[in-house]
C-alpha cells in the first residue's frame, strides 16, 4: 500500500484514519530488509496520529484568543 501524503488524509473521517493506522502497523510488522519502507510508514503513522489528535481536539478557548488579538490590533 502507498503512502498517502497529509493534504489526502486530512480529507478523510476518523474512522478511516483509524483503518489506515492498523494497516501500516501490520505492515510495519510484516517488513522485510528494506529500510526505506520502514522509515515511510514511521512517519505515516506519525502522520496519521497527529491528524487523529488534532481531529478529537476541540479548541477552547479560541474566542477568547479572538477578542484578545482584535483589543491588540485596536
Amino acid at each position: 500500500m502507498a503512502v498517502a501524503k497529509t493534504k489526502d488524509l486530512r480529507a478523510l473521517p476518523r474512522d478511516e484514519l483509524q483503518k489506515r493506522l492498523e494497516t501500516y502497523r501490520r505492515e510495519m510488522l510484516e517488513l522485510g530488509d528494506n529500510p526505506k519502507k520502514g522509515m515511510n510508514l514511521r512517519r505515516a503513522i506519525a502522520r496519521i496520529l497527529t491528524l487523529m489528535n488534532e481531529k478529537g481536539k476541540v479548541p477552547a478557548k479560541a474566542p477568547a484568543a479572538k477578542k484578545a488579538a482584535e483589543k491588540k490590533v485596536k
